[in-house]
C-alpha cells in the first residue's frame, strides 16, 4: 500500500526515448493519461478506497496505464479539445533520479579532468598533439553527450530561452479545457473499477461489517449494469428520444428514473438534468393526465430557476456593502494612526510634497530610501499597504459591479420565464374570469330614475386534448432550451413510472396511445416503465406485428436481475467488510432482484443489531423462517378462495404445517408431499407447485447455508439457486426440475449437503 504523491512516482514515459521518436502521438496521449491518473490518485475517495482494500497505489496506476480503452477515450478528448503541439526537439523536462545523476557527474567529471589535463600540458606540446588534443576534446564531447541522450533522455528542454520547470507541459498533454472532463468521465471510473475489481474478499461464517456511511458517495456505489450502461449512452447522446424501461417488478426501474433525476447518469461536464416523475394512473383521462404532466413540468421548472437563481436580496447586499465600509474605514484609521505616531508632525503635508517631489524629479526613490529615518521608512510602508489595498478594493469593487450586472440580467431574463411559467400553472388550474363594467344612476324630478349598466364577461372555455398536448411541447420545448441556456439543467427529463403495473395490456396500450403526442419534443427525453408483454411487441417489430409500443418508443431498454458478481459487489459496496458467504446468501434468497436484495440486506442489519455477530446458519434460518411464514400464509389465503373439496382440505392441513417447521429435512418431506398430484383440478394443482417449490426452495437453502459453508465451497453454481428464484413465480414446474437437480448433484459436492 502506497500513499505516493503525484511528484512522487517515477514516469517511465519520460524515459521512453524511442517511443518519443517513433510515435509521438500515442507517447503524447500516455502522458496525457499519465498526467490525468495521478492527479486522480490524490482524490480523497481513490486514496480512502485504496487504503480500505489494502492495494498499492503504483498497481492501480498501471493497470489505468495499460487499459487501451482509456488510452483510446484519451486520445479523442485530445482531439475535441483541439490543442495543437507539435513534436519537440527532445523530451520533456523531468525530475532525475540518484543513478541518472550518478552517470551525469561521471560524464562531468571524465570532460573536466581531460579539459584539465589538456590545459596544463598545452604549452609543452608540439603542434600535432595539439591537433590530436583538440580532436580527442571532440570525442569526449561527442561522448559525454552519447551517454546523456542515452541515459537520461531529454534532459535539457528549453522553451523560449528559458527551461521549463513543468515535468509535462499542458500543451504537450493536448486536453486544455476537456482535462477535467477526462479525470471525471475516463480516469476515475477506471480507477473505481480497478477498486471492486480488486476489492478485499472476505471470509467467515459471523455477521460482521461496518456501519453503512449515509455520506457515501452515490456514483461510487452505483453498480454499472449493462443497462445502467446503455442509459448513460442514451442521456449523453439524444436529444429527442422515448425509450421504454423494461423488466420484471423489482429490477430497478424506479431506482434509475431517480438515479437520473439525482444526476448520476449524466455527464460532469453538464448540468443535471431536470427531471420530471409521474406514476401513470390506473384509471385515467388523457387530457388529465396531459394536463398533470404539464403542472409537474410547471413546478419543477420553478424550483429549478429558484435553486439556479444567484440574485442577492437588496437587504443583504446592503449588509455586505455595510460590512465592507466599515472595514474599509477600520483600516483607515489604524493607517492613518499609524503614520501619524511614525512620522510625526503633518505627515500628510509632508508626504504630499515628498510625492510631488518624487514625480517631478527633483527627488530620486534611491534618495528617498536613503535619506529618510527608519521611522519614517515604516510609515511610508504603511502608506503603501494602504494605497495597495485602495487600488485592489477599487479593482475587486470594479469587477463586482461587472459581475452583478451579468448576474442581473440573467436574473430579468429568469425572472421573464419564471412569470411564463406562472402563468401556465394559474392557466392550468383555473378557469379564469375577467368582469368588467360600468353603472350610472340619474335621479329625476316626481321621483323618477333612470339607469344603465355596462358589463362585459370574459370566461376562457376548457382547451381540448389535442390543444393540451399543443400546449405541453410548446413548453417543454421552450423549457429546455432556456434552462440549457442558462446552465441551469442539462436537458428536461419526463418519467412516466409505474405503468407496469396497470394490470390489462389493452389498457396500458391505451394509455400509449394516448399520451405518445407529447413525445418527441427537442430537448426532452422521455422514459417510460412498462411491462414485458410491452418487449415481447417491441421485439417483434419489422415482422409485420406492429402496437402501440412499438410506433411510440424508439428504444427499449431491459433492466435484467444482477448477476453473481453485481450482487456481491452491490452488497460490498453498502456494507463494508461483509464476508462472501453473506453476498451469496442475498443473492440466492433475493434471486438477484435489486428491491429483494435491498430487503436482505435490510434484514441482515436488524439481525446485527439484536444478536452480537450472528452466524450464518442464524442469519439463514431467521431470513428463511420469514419468507416461508410470508409465503405460507399467502398460500394459505389463495386455497381458501378455491372450491372446497378433500384435495383441497389435504392440501391445506400441508400448508398449515409450513410455519411450524425449521429442519430442512422436514420442509424437504412437506415439499414432496405437496407436488404429489393425485388428480386434482388445475388451480389445486397449481397452488401445489407453487408451494412445493417454495418450501424446497427454502429448505435446500438452510442446508446449503450452514455454519459448515467455507470460502473453497463458494462456486457460481450457487447461482443456480438464484435463478430457481426467479423462475419460480412463472415457471414452477421447470424450478422444480432445476432445484431437484441441484440437489441430485450434491451428494458429488458435500458442500451442499
Amino acid at each position: 500500500m502506497s500513499d505516493l504523491q503525484p511528484d512522487e512516482y517515477e514516469s517511465d514515459l519520460l524515459r521512453d526515448g524511442q517511443g518519443f521518436v517513433e510515435d509521438f502521438d500515442t507517447w503524447s496521449s500516455l502522458l496525457a493519461l499519465e498526467a490525468v491518473l495521478d492527479e486522480a490518485l490524490t482524490e480523497p475517495e481513490i486514496a480512502a478506497g485504496i487504503r480500505r482494500e489494502g492495494l498499492r497505489a503504483e498497481d492501480a496506476r498501471t493497470a489505468v496505464l495499460g487499459d487501451v480503452t482509456a488510452l483510446a477515450r484519451i486520445r479523442m478528448e485530445r482531439e475535441r479539445a483541439g490543442v495543437v503541439f507539435e513534436r519537440p526537439r527532445r523530451l520533456p523536462f523531468r525530475r532525475v533520479t540518484v543513478r541518472e545523476a550518478g552517470w551525469l557527474l561521471v560524464t562531468c567529471a571524465l570532460l573536466v579532468g581531460y579539459l584539465r589535463i589538456l590545459q596544463l600540458t598545452w604549452s609543452s606540446m608540439p603542434l600535432p598533439f595539439q591537433l590530436v588534443g583538440v580532436l580527442g576534446l571532440g570525442g569526449v564531447i561527442g561522448m559525454a553527450v552519447l551517454v546523456i541522450g542515452r541515459r537520461i533522455p531529454g534532459l535539457f528542454v528549453t522553451e523560449g530561452g528559458q527551461r521549463t520547470r513543468e515535468w509535462a507541459h499542458p500543451e504537450m498533454i493536448g486536453l486544455g479545457d476537456r482535462r477535467e472532463f477526462a479525470l471525471r468521465e475516463i480516469v476515475l471510473p477506471a480507477l473505481r473499477d480497478h477498486l471492486r475489481d480488486h476489492r478485499r474478499i472476505r471470509s467467515g461464517v459471523n455477521l460482521v461489517f461496518e456501519e453503512p456511511d449515509a455520506s457515501a458517495d452515490l456514483e461510487a456505489s452505483l453498480v454499472r449494469t449493462a443497462a445502467v450502461k446503455r442509459l448513460r449512452r442514451i442521456v449523453d447522446r439524444a436529444d429527442s428520444v422515448a425509450v421504454a424501461l423494461a423488466g420484471h417488478r423489482g429490477t430497478g426501474k424506479t431506482t434509475s428514473i431517480r438515479s437520473l433525476e439525482q444526476g448520476l447518469l449524466s455527464r460532469s461536464d453538464r448540468a443535471a438534468p431536470l427531471v420530471v416523475v409521474a406514476s401513470a394512473p390506473a384509471a385515467y383521462e388523457a387530457r388529465d393526465f396531459v394536463l398533470h404532466l404539464h403542472a409537474l413540468l410547471c413546478k419543477a421548472v420553478l424550483t429549478k430557476i429558484s435553486t439556479g437563481s444567484r440574485t442577492v436580496s437588496g437587504r443583504l447586499r446592503r449588509r455586505r456593502m455595510l460590512r465592507k465600509a466599515l472595514a474599509f474605514l477600520v483600516f483607515w484609521g489604524v493607517a492613518s494612526s499609524a503614520v501619524w505616531l511614525l512620522w510625526g508632525g503633518a505627515p500628510w503635508r509632508d508626504l504630499w510634497t515628498l510625492a510631488l517631489d518624487v514625480v517631478n524629479g527633483r527627488v530620486t526613490p534611491q534618495q528617498v530610501w536613503t535619506g529618510q529615518p527608519t521611522v519614517k521608512l515604516l510609515a511610508l510602508g504603511v502608506v503603501s499597504l494602504f494605497l495597495l489595498r485602495l487600488v485592489s478594493g477599487v479593482v475587486a469593487t470594479g469587477i463586482a459591479v461587472v459581475r452583478f450586472l451579468v448576474a442581473r440580467r440573467r436574473d430579468i431574463r429568469l425572472a421573464g420565464f419564471r412569470r411564463l411559467t406562472e402563468q401556465q400553472l394559474d392557466r392550468i388550474r383555473f378557469l379564469q374570469t375577467y368582469t368588467t363594467g360600468w353603472s350610472g344612476k340619474l335621479s329625476m324630478p316626481l321621483k323618477g330614475e333612470a339607469a344603465r349598466t355596462w358589463s362585459t364577461q370574459r370566461a376562457e372555455q376548457q382547451l381540448t386534448h389535442p390543444e393540451v398536448v399543443d400546449k405541453f411541447r410548446e413548453f417543454a420545448e421552450v423549457s429546455a432550451r432556456r434552462l440549457d441556456a442558462e446552465r441551469i439543467a442539462g436537458r428536461v427529463v419526463i418519467a412516466i413510472d409505474e405503468l407496469d403495473k396497470i394490470g390489462e395490456p389493452d389498457k396500458a396500450h391505451q394509455f400509449i396511445n394516448d399520451v405518445k403526442g407529447v413525445f418527441d419534443v427537442p430537448g426532452c427525453l422521455f422514459f417510460v416503465s412498462v411491462s414485458d408483454d410491452a418487449v415481447l411487441g417491441f421485439e417483434q417489430r419489422g415482422l409485420g406485428v406492429r402496437d402501440a409500443f412499438d410506433s411510440a418508443f424508439s428504444e427499449m431498454v431491459r433492466l435484467e436481475p444482477f448477476t453473481l458478481d453485481e450482487s456481491r459487489l452491490w452488497i460490498a459496496l453498502r456494507l463494508r467488510g461483509i464476508s462472501e458467504q453473506f453476498c451469496y446468501l442475498a443473492h440466492c434468497l433475493s434471486g438477484g432482484l435489486p428491491r429483494d436484495l435491498k430487503r436482505c440486506a435490510t434484514e441482515m442489519v436488524d439481525i446485527a443489531n439484536e444478536i452480537y455477530q450472528p452466524s450464518l446458519e442464524i442469519v439463514a434460518r431467521n431470513l428463511v423462517m420469514g419468507e416461508l411464514a410470508g409465503k405460507a400464509r399467502a398460500f394459505i389465503a389463495t386455497a381458501a378462495t378455491l372450491d372446497r373439496s378433500p384435495e383441497l382440505v389435504a392440501l391445506t392441513t400441508e400448508l398449515l404445517g409450513i410455519p411450524g417447521t425449521d429442519e430442512p429435512e422436514a420442509l424437504a418431506g412437506i415439499a414432496e408431499r405437496l407436488v404429489d398430484d393425485d388428480g386434482s383440478d388445475a388451480a389445486i394443482s397449481d397452488l401445489r407447485r407453487h408451494s412445493g417449490c417454495f418450501v424446497l426452495f427454502c429448505a435446500t437453502v438452510l442446508e446449503v447455508f450452514d455454519d459448515t459453508l467455507t470460502a473453497d465451497r463458494l462456486t457460481p453454481r450457487l447461482h443456480g439457486l438464484a435463478v430457481v428464484r426467479q423462475r419460480m413465480a412463472m415457471h414452477p414446474k421447470r424450478a422444480w426440475d432445476d432445484l431437484v437437480k441441484f440437489r441430485g448433484e450434491a451428494p458429488s459436492q458435500p458442500s451442499y449437503r
